[in-house]
């Protein structure tokens, strides 16, 4: 079934004819979240990296130029950790998001994804952004304190 199949009305080029009482617009059943991601990723496992078994761990090569890339894109990333006071609870990442967006209100574009631990990496939109957001550090999340420290490829916060 096309959109217009069920949108008949869409089909005119009149714009009485464009919109739709709630009435007139079609019951539409929610997906479950197995259904969403149904289908999500059609990639046949051959073209998938094979992986090995290394002593107890799996392994994956990963090529050369496609380490690069991934390197490049983290050229603007830093790493930080969240020291919380006492009797404080950690923040969930979207609440830590939140509290940064008021202090980081002129930036344009950046993100962040936890690492465990209380351990962040944030990815900005230039190396501009991040200069900035560096240069401004600490910053108190009231009751925690951020620390911001340069992105290493080799970053582990599990040790």
């Amino acid at each position: 079934m096309d959109f217009f199949s069920l949108f008949p009305k869409i089909r005119s080029n009149s714009p009485q004819a464009a919109t739709l009482s709630s009435s007139e617009v079609p019951e539409i059943p929610p997906k479950s979240f197995a259904q969403v991601l149904n289908g999500v990723s059609d990639i046949p496992s051959s073209q998938l990296p094979q992986a090995l078994v290394k002593g107890e761990k799996l392994s994956i090569t990963i090529p050369e130029n496609e380490y690069n890339v991934g390197l490049e894109e983290c050229k603007n990333n830093l790493h930080g950790r969240i020291l919380w006071s006492k009797r404080s609870s950690p923040l969930v990442v979207f609440d830590l998001r939140k509290k940064l967006v008021v202090l980081w209100s002129n930036m344009k574009n950046w993100g962040v994804l936890s690492l465990g631990k209380a351990f962040y990496e944030f990815n900005f939109s230039s190396a501009e952004e991040m200069r900035r957001v560096r240069a401004s550090w600490p910053n108190s999340l009231n009751p925690g304190t951020l620390k911001l420290f340069a992105w290493s490829r080799d970053f582990n916060p599990t040790c």
